[in-house]
């Protein structure tokens, strides 16, 4: 599940696998667990994941609050892309 996929990414490159506290709706940039380079190797890694471009203005704070925002911004492209080929 992308969910669980981004949260041991997270983990394991930002956090130092030190994950006992984090989940689907803690903030990642409030508590500073990713910055603006890290936010961009989030939209690689899940362009690769998932197959999914995420348009640039797509890439917002709020759209990348949490993983929880992340996952919800991926499944909208996904259903935007279906509706497109249907």
């Amino acid at each position: 599940m992308l969910e669980n996929k981004l949260i041991h990414y997270i983990a394991e490159n930002y956090l130092e696998d030190d994950a006992d506290d984090f989940d689907l709706d803690t903030p990642l940039l409030e508590f500073n667990i990713i910055d603006s380079s890290a936010l961009f190797d989030l939209v690689a890694m899940l362009s690769k994941e998932t197959s999914v471009q995420i348009p640039v203005n797509e890439i917002t704070p709020s759209n990348f609050s949490t993983v929880r925002h992340i996952t919800r911004l991926v499944s909208k492209i996904i259903k935007q892309q279906e509706a497109i080929v249907a």
